[in-house]
């Protein structure tokens, strides 16, 4: 097994994406077919490696969960004959002055060394995941988006081609500092809403002057927006779409005053894994509607890691490329 791009790829071959995020690592492996590739196995995992990350420093509990996620993961992808395995890390290695050791550390579990990426080149990844797997792309404008636990990407362009993107320090994990103590007040999830909401408009001035008169179709396509959606899917009078509608994520917001903390949030749909950051996802979902003047957000289960095979095949020559929903 190799990293990299000196290996041929062929009809058959195994390949792994590891997405190191801040808040979830996510597993994917694939397997290359003759007019495309197929999902072999994936699994997503709560692992918070940028928990108490806010003073530059990865914290030991942060990465003994990474580490040992790791090693079950290693030992999946062992039961595969892997041709390649290629791991990324994204915002929570990007500002931390300890993420040499943790890299070798990984390393010495995994064969291979993680790709810090950029937040610009991660917003490249994820749009080339997601849109590769539209099902009916139109000749309109996309706009993806990728809220994660230490930032959120923004990426737009045609189905064919990104046009630009931005990352910005904008995430689930990272936001629960506007919840002092786990408080789950009306007042501070406001405070998170507006400051996500501020960051956006700022990353968002050179927003192409087109959109304005036709509005590019937006889809996010992270566990925060897959969160949300399954609770308001939960719902017998929701639409069974993939996708989140303005009003009633107006009604999801102001019922999350009801909770007392961020930890007693629950939902019928909301995984155990996702109570904590709920309530911040929810206002970060919220600003992004403001902000767009969108009423409908599309839900896409492809993300980075999809772009990452992408990517590879794009490189090898290969014209292989795995639908997907929306």
């Amino acid at each position: 097994m190799k990293r990299g791009n000196n290996v041929n790829l062929a009809v058959g071959s195994y390949l792994a994406a590891i997405d190191m995020g801040s808040n979830s690592f996510h597993l994917l492996i694939v397997q290359l077919e003759f007019d495309g590739w197929r999902v072999i196995y994936t699994e997503e995992r709560r692992v918070q490696l940028a928990a108490g990350s806010d003073m530059g420093r990865l914290q030991s509990e942060a990465q003994h969960r990474a580490l040992q996620c790791l090693r079950d993961y290693k030992e999946i992808i062992a039961r595969y004959g892997i041709s390649e395995l290629h791991a990324v890390a994204t915002a929570s290695l990007r500002d931390v002055s300890n993420a040499e050791p943790f890299l070798s550390a990984v390393e010495g579990e995994l064969g291979v060394r993680p790709i810090i990426i950029s937040g610009k080149r991660e917003a490249e990844l994820v749009f080339r995941g997601v849109t590769a797997g539209l099902l009916s792309p139109n000749d309109g404008q996309y706009l993806v988006v990728d809220i994660g636990g230490g930032s959120t990407e923004l990426a737009w362009g045609s189905a064919t081609q990104m046009h630009g993107g931005v990352s910005v320090d904008v995430g689930c994990l990272r936001y629960l500092r506007y919840f002092p103590g786990g408080e789950l007040q009306r007042q501070y999830f406001a405070a998170a809403r507006d400051a996500a909401a501020k960051s956006f408009r700022h990353a968002l001035a050179d927003f192409p002057a087109s959109f304005a008169a036709s509005p590019p179709q937006v889809i996010a396509c992270s566990g925060t927006a897959l969160a949300v959606e399954q609770v308001l899917m939960a719902q017998p009078e929701y639409p069974q779409s993939a996708s989140i509608r303005l009003m009633e994520l107006r009604t999801l917001a102001a019922d999350l005053s009801f909770f007392n903390s961020v930890e007693e949030v629950h939902y019928p749909g909301l995984a155990e894994d996702r109570r904590s950051i709920f309530a911040s996802g929810v206002a970060i979902v919220l600003a992004l509607f403001e902000v767009l003047n969108i009423d409908t957000m599309l839900v896409s289960q492809r993300g980075l890691r999809e772009g990452i095979i992408e990517n590879r095949l794009a490189k090898s020559g290969l014209k292989c490329q795995q639908g997907g929903q929306q």
